[in-house]
């Protein structure tokens, strides 16, 4: 409530207070800004009308009012501020629902409410960035008795106009809210890394602001049995999510342990890791993958290991209806950028088997295999690579898991996975976010992933074919040993009348 920042992030369980907090918001800016112009959005225009602007008039003190009008959705204060409460997607054909008009104003603060909504993109967040260009005045003295009132917002702090503010809500997800703003905040705050995607201002500082909750945090103000509802309903990873607020926690995942701030680290660190390992004459091994498409993508994996065993993938090639001749120029630029740092492109790459088949389906039509079209044509040279799903996925799964030996590339705290991605590697790392069991007719999963948006996560498996699956560093009691030697004594020449020995007391 309280912040200043540029963009804010309100996010957690469900009924933890989101909505309320942002309509609160809006209203304190309308009251600080005189003439502010406000926007107040939802994905569709039944969300909008049945549950934002409703809640919007539980906080708004009605003798604020000047007018309403409901077809338009436009409020209008005594002061001059106005409210539009807006959609993101196209509604019906009627002339006042084809269009959400979401650009046709410049506005003072900005509330997209649940954004996570499949209609609301990345794009519609950025298109409204741009219209965040309202100079309303500060009001000092609505400001000072306000402060006054609360202590929230010293009026030395606020903007002299504006604020120029985008606030959103949204429950935890693993769309374009988790990639682009959430997860380049977490991994600042945890790692003290600052990704590509993170925003900025023109001192390098962070402009966004994150405020999480369960729904617990909540409960005071939520019916007796709504709780227990939701814990009668949502187990495991469900509750994890829709109570706890849990960005992470999304069941069916075929990778759970899949964790953005821990997995993903920016491009030029993985660069600098690199060159120190080769600089260093550490023990490297290079690793590639390919997985072939006509109409689906293909997609190409560069990676390595470095001298500690931890496998770091940094670059690659994921295109949609690419030629054999398109993606073998992508692959050999890539080797190309990459020789420059010492690697030696020498073993073939592991791909998927059926690159080596002669036919295809039903067809009887035998041909040259598309391995002999890369190696004859282009010099690049395949082998066949582990085609078993469920038990490349069980090894990449312990790739990814915590080990308590292993230390962070980045931070370099223990209990770290053995493998990484570069932030560059963007196809790679969305599809494993979104990589799901299927479900069987009743709806339980099977030991079988979706057959959809999994290229790169089967090239991962081909170029992990000869990896070992880490093993568990196991130590000896190292106490108990020591326990047992102090049992031991020497007895001296005096008392035996011999060699002294070792006993047992």
């Amino acid at each position: 409530m309280c912040s200043l920042a540029k963009v804010q992030g309100y996010a957690g369980g469900f009924a933890n207070g989101k909505t309320s907090a942002l309509c609160i918001k809006a209203i304190r800016v309308g009251m600080l800004y005189p003439g502010a112009n406000i926007m107040l959005g939802r994905a569709t225009f039944p969300k909008l009308n049945s549950s934002l602007r409703p809640e919007f008039f539980k906080w708004f003190p009605p003798a604020m009012k000047s007018s309403f009008d409901k077809k338009e959705n436009i409020l209008v204060w005594k002061n001059g501020t106005t409210v539009n409460f807006r959609y993101v997607a196209q509604q019906g054909k009627q002339e006042e629902q084809t269009s959400s008009n979401l650009l046709s104003a410049s506005y003072d603060f900005i509330g997209l409410d649940q954004a996570e909504d499949p209609e609301i993109s990345y794009k519609d967040f950025l298109d409204l960035m741009g219209r965040l260009r309202g100079s309303a005045p500060l009001h000092l003295e609505a400001a000072h008795a306000l402060y006054e009132q609360d202590g929230i917002w010293d009026p030395r702090l606020l903007p002299n106009t504006g604020p120029r503010q985008f606030v959103i809500t949204a429950n935890p997800s693993r769309n374009w809210i988790y990639r682009e703003i959430v997860r380049p905040v977490q991994m600042y705050k945890s790692l003290g890394v600052k990704a590509d995607n993170l925003m900025v201002d023109k001192e390098g500082n962070p402009v966004v602001e994150l405020f999480e909750g369960s729904t617990y945090e909540n409960k005071d103000n939520l019916p007796a049995d709504y709780i227990e509802g939701l814990e009668n309903t949502y187990k495991g990873q469900m509750r994890q999510r829709y109570l706890m607020g849990e960005w992470g926690a999304f069941e069916g995942l075929v990778y759970p342990q899949f964790d953005l701030t821990q997995h993903v680290i920016p491009h030029d660190w993985v660069l600098r890791h690199l060159r120190n390992e080769i600089n260093s004459n550490r023990r490297l091994r290079f690793l590639e993958g390919y997985d072939h498409g006509l109409v689906s993508p293909s997609c190409y994996l560069l990676g390595f290991v470095d001298g500690n065993g931890r496998t770091f993938i940094i670059d690659g090639y994921y295109a949609k209806e690419s030629t054999i001749e398109q993606t073998a120029q992508a692959i050999r630029g890539l080797r190309n950028l990459y020789s420059s740092f010492g690697i030696p492109f020498q073993d073939m790459m592991y791909a998927d088997p059926a690159v080596f088949r002669r036919s295809s389906g039903n067809s009887k039509t035998v041909g040259v295999t598309v391995a002999d079209l890369f190696m004859n044509d282009y010099g690049i040279m395949m082998q066949r690579g582990n085609n078993d799903i469920v038990n490349g996925i069980a090894k990449i799964q312990v790739y990814l898991s915590p080990s308590q030996y292993i230390t962070h590339p980045v931070s370099g705290n223990l209990d770290a996975p053995y493998l990484y991605m570069s932030e560059k590697c963007d196809f790679a790392i969305n599809e494993m976010s979104d990589y799901y069991w299927k479900r069987n007719p009743k709806g339980e999963y099977e030991d079988e992933p979706q057959d959809s948006n999994n290229h790169a996560m089967d090239t991962l498996r081909y170029m992990l074919t000869d990896r070992p699956t880490p093993a568990p560093l196991i130590m000896s009691d190292i106490e108990d040993a020591l326990a047992q030697y102090t049992k031991w004594r020497e007895i001296a020449p005096a008392q035996r009348g011999y060699i002294p020995r070792a006993v047992r007391r």
